[in-house]
């Protein structure tokens, strides 16, 4: 079936572009112009609405009660359905360290699910882990860390179906230069992440191949005038793309304001982090039999006070950088969430509206609220 958005606010490539039609013909958007027509569609009047492209999610465990680590199908069909509702149309299942026997579960429950997902499409799985440096274990599972292994990489790319696509490890440790390397050739990405890299070291992965850095300024080498850092050299290399995580709790909006001014067009990606908290009331839960505390927007550790992951959504995130920072152009916060983060998996088909490419939309009022998500064209996350 075909479908016609009509009068939408779109965000092309170009930028917002008020009284634009965009026509769906099944799961790709077929052309984007005024006064379109096709025999047969369903056509839903935007009224001016914003339509950007679906928001993409490289770095989220879980929503709604589950955690892609968990293992269980089940569980990440209700992570795709929880993220569809915060206008996510894509996403990485990310998996933080665990055991050998557990992480092969984990992937083989991913790839079950692939295809078959009832709201957000999983693009792939990110694995945050487990080759760590403890010093910067922040919520991670220190007993599991081990050292780089492409042989452990290679047969968990098998579990997985060939879907690993973002590997976060630290380049300081046992063997990651030359996993950061061999990761390259196989064309999966290399992301420095719970690192206390120096900026040698942190240079010496950039050129190994390392393009991304996992969630920038938290759980790394603090930055240093004399000695930058991983934080230093992610925010001045222009080739590396940034996460940030714009809940109010991981980076004060200064700091959100500083990677936005540091970076080029199209490196600053924001993700989520999020964890089985997405979408569930305040109170106590429990992670893998660690207790926690969803409290004031925050997933907290209930012994020690540390950040957990986030209950944090993308199109929360979006509304909260509009808010801190009024003078960056709208446009380029939306794609902070959707082209950008494409970008950095190297992910051609979706993340914006063009002809050709998936038809993967967010539909949001202008208080950037979700009103309704498309994923793979019409019917996919919900009827408009």
């Amino acid at each position: 079936m075909a479908l016609i958005i009509r009068n939408a606010t779109a965000l092309l490539p170009t930028g917002l572009q008020a009284a634009t039609d965009i026509l769906i013909d099944g799961d790709i958007i077929a052309a984007i112009g005024s006064e379109l027509s096709a025999p047969g569609a369903k056509v839903f009047d935007a009224g001016g609405l914003i339509v950007a492209p679906g928001f993409i999610d490289i770095h989220v465990h879980g929503g709604g009660g589950a955690m892609c680590e968990s293992g269980d199908a089940e569980q990440v069909r209700k992570i795709s359905a929880t993220l569809a509702s915060f206008g996510v149309t894509g996403f990485l299942a990310t998996l933080a360290t665990l055991p050998p026997a557990a992480l092969r579960t984990a992937v083989a429950a991913v790839k079950q699910v692939m295809g078959s997902e009832p709201g957000a499409r999983i693009l792939g799985i990110h694995l945050e882990g487990p080759y760590l440096n403890p010093l910067r274990a922040g919520a991670q599972a220190v007993p599991h860390m081990r050292a780089a292994s492409i042989e452990e990489i290679d047969a968990l790319q098998e579990f997985a179906g060939g879907h690993i696509r973002l590997v976060t490890l630290a380049p300081e440790t046992e063997g990651a230069i030359d996993l950061i390397t061999a990761l390259r050739a196989r064309g999966i990405k290399a992301s420095v992440g719970h690192s206390n890299a120096t900026t040698d070291e942190m240079i010496a992965g950039v050129r190994a191949g390392a393009t991304h850095v996992t969630h920038l300024f938290n759980a790394m080498r603090e930055l240093h005038h004399r000695e930058p850092g991983p934080i230093g050299v992610g925010l001045t290399e222009d080739g590396v793309s940034v996460e940030i995580i714009c809940d109010g709790h991981h980076l004060h909006p200064r700091v959100v304001d500083l990677a936005f001014r540091a970076k080029p067009e199209g490196k600053v990606v924001m993700v989520s982090d999020a964890v089985a908290a997405l979408g569930l009331p305040e109170g106590p839960c429990e992670m893998f039999g660690v207790a926690c505390v969803i409290s004031g927007g925050a997933v907290r550790l209930r012994d020690g006070g540390n950040l957990a992951g986030s209950c944090l959504s993308l199109d929360r995130a979006v509304r909260n950088v509009h808010e801190w920072l009024p003078w960056l152009p709208l446009g380029r916060i939306l794609n902070a969430a959707s082209s950008a983060p494409a970008a950095a998996i190297g992910e051609e088909q979706t993340g914006k509206i063009a002809s050709g490419k998936q038809a993967d939309l967010v539909i949001l009022d202008r208080d950037l609220s979700v009103v309704a998500a498309v994923a793979r064209g019409i019917g996919r996350i919900g009827p408009i």
